[in-house]
């Protein structure tokens, strides 16, 4: 545990509280992985936190919740509660107790809810470390409670599956293939957030054969057929059909299309690579099968990296041919342009210029 985790629980026992770390954080280090995922709760309640501490940026007394920063970190504090009922899959009414047991036991999957003290010891009341050993996700309650409370948990039990290649417990599959339907249910911003996560693993393949074999693409609104494994989230969308309901940035959103096209036509030329770039050209490269080694070569032997490069100017363009900026000179431009980059055309004045004048 790093020394700054440490002291923000000592400070809290300091208070006459106890505090924990739990969830995330415990789990992946059992698991040997460095994680930053800190979540604390304590029988504190936000009033006495706001007392205790100076850098709360944050309260959400409605949870029982608050936001600590340090230096640039935030940290999430929360109050020991049991979560009384739920609407639009997040809880609705709680109440606080003083039990570390009857916290847990609102929490998702037995594996988060391991907790560790400051003396860093592990706490495991509900058998968490079990499931760890047998890599395996189960519930901390009754799927029919545990999903219908918040049904971005389905997604949640898929990602966990993916991120730390675990196996699902049979009441998990049992009830997604019952209630599909309830994925349709889940705000679109929020799916599209645990998909990124998902496609960010090493195990997406595994996750689209699920999908697919248990007949969930179109509650999800994603299908795909050949897929190869990249290391983008944007190589993932690239490949798959999706639904419009997904809203990506306009940036994102051109890099999907440029590379969707690439791999429609199953190779890339050099003009495809001077058009979109090294990084769509390597991202399309990996996905058709092609050597990063050979797309980074021929974009290091580009005679131009832009059109600003070409040896002639549009103004002196439009001089020789005794024309207006129009689309007649956008189109010598681009022709000229795709001659240069094929290697039919020298990038030098003399060439350009001759080539121009027989254009006409």
């Amino acid at each position: 545990m790093e020394k700054k985790y440490k002291e923000i629980l000592k400070y809290i026992e300091s208070h006459g509280f106890v505090a924990y770390i739990v969830g995330g954080y415990v789990r992946d280090h059992l698991l040997g992985i460095k994680s930053v995922d800190i979540d604390i709760n304590t029988n504190a309640t936000p009033k006495d936190l706001m007392k205790i501490f100076k850098n709360i940026c944050k309260v959400h007394e409605e949870y029982g919740a608050v936001k600590l920063k340090i230096n640039k970190q935030i940290i999430d504090i929360t109050t020991f509660r049991k979560e009384i009922s739920y609407k639009n899959n997040k809880p609705e009414k709680i109440e606080y107790t003083s039990s570390l047991e009857e916290d847990l036991k609102r929490r998702d999957f037995k594996m988060n809810t391991l907790c560790m003290d400051s003396e860093e010891n592990i706490i495991d009341l509900l058998d968490g470390k079990n499931d760890i050993t047998n890599k395996i996700i189960t519930p901390v309650k009754d799927v029919n409670i545990l999903f219908k409370e918040d049904k971005t948990r389905i997604l949640r039990a898929l990602r966990f599956m993916c991120e730390l290649n675990f196996k699902l417990d049979q009441d998990i599959i049992d009830y997604i293939v019952k209630n599909k339907h309830e994925l349709k249910e889940i705000n679109i911003v929020k799916r599209k957030e645990e998909l990124d996560k998902i496609f960010k693993t090493k195990n997406v393949r595994r996750f689209l054969n699920f999908i697919k074999d248990y007949n969930l693409e179109d509650y999800l609104g994603i299908y795909s057929n050949e897929f190869k494994e990249t290391d983008t989230i944007i190589g993932v969308w690239s490949q798959l059909k999706f639904s419009d309901e997904y809203k990506f940035t306009k940036y994102d959103k051109e890099n999907i299309k440029k590379i969707k096209k690439i791999i429609e036509k199953k190779t890339i030329t050099k003009y495809d690579i001077y058009k979109n770039g090294l990084y769509i050209s390597q991202i399309a490269a990996l996905i058709l099968g092609i050597d990063k080694k050979e797309i980074n070569l021929l974009y290091t032997n580009l005679p131009i990296k832009c059109i600003i490069e070409l040896n002639v100017t549009p103004k002196e363009v439009c001089e020789i041919l005794n024309i207006e900026p129009s689309k007649e000179l956008g189109n010598i431009l681009k022709t000229i342009e795709k001659e240069v980059i094929e290697g039919k055309l020298k990038n030098e004045k003399q060439e350009l210029i001759k080539r121009i004048i027989a254009m006409r």
